[in-house]
């Protein structure tokens, strides 16, 4: 998609919606906050970042869907998934600096916004509320695998669906029933006849 055909406007309204959700700004901290973001688009199946890549991007996805995965032994397995509002970004590489070991793919196409790491650490140098705000969707995200964790080790397979689809009863709209059934930590013949048995219920 040419940069021209994007809202950069709405995008930075989306932006300015999710970052005011985690903490409290001034119009002019506002502007120097967002002028370092600039748009991105992606397509379908292409990847933002590689294993062996170091992430120096933090996303922003306004429109569209990306998926989190790596590769053992042969075997996709995906981690997570992003969309609509949500951030984004190789969090082993971006907080270590070191290469990830995690692929990063858009499931659809996908329009956002994006920062440096870099500029993001100015940010946080430069104002208060922009490290609250990092600090407390770093908190979120930590909080969320720890759930996970916690789902993998001690769920079976029924309840990992249940919670699923009770946190997140829109995500099959969005999301491939393979990677779901991956990202649940069970086969696809089985995400599909727990699926079957719940719509009969």
């Amino acid at each position: 998609m040419p940069e021209a055909a994007i809202d950069l406007a709405a995008l930075r309204q989306g932006l300015r919606t999710k970052v005011a959700a985690k903490a409290e700004f001034s119009e002019a901290e506002w502007q120097d906050f967002s002028a370092p973001w600039r748009p991105v688009h992606c397509e379908k199946e292409q990847h933002l970042i590689r294993p062996g890549q170091v992430e120096n991007w933090f996303y922003y996805i306004q429109h569209g869907v990306t998926r989190g995965y790596f590769l053992h032994r042969g075997q996709d397995k995906s981690v997570g998934f992003a969309y609509h509002g949500d951030f984004l970004s190789a969090i082993d590489s971006w907080i270590s600096r070191a290469p990830t070991a995690f692929y990063l793919q858009c499931l659809s196409p996908v329009t956002g916004l994006r920062i440096h790491y870099d500029d993001l650490q100015a940010l946080y140098d430069r104002h208060k509320f922009a490290e609250r705000w990092g600090r407390r969707l770093m908190e979120e995200i930590l909080w969320g695998l720890g759930m996970r964790e916690i789902s993998v080790l001690a769920y079976s397979a029924d309840e990992r669906y249940e919670r699923l689809m009770n946190n997140a009863p829109h995500i099959l709209q969005f999301v491939p029933q393979k990677h779901l059934a991956s990202y649940l930590g069970m086969t696809a013949e089985t995400f599909s006849r727990i699926r079957k048995k719940r719509s009969r219920s």
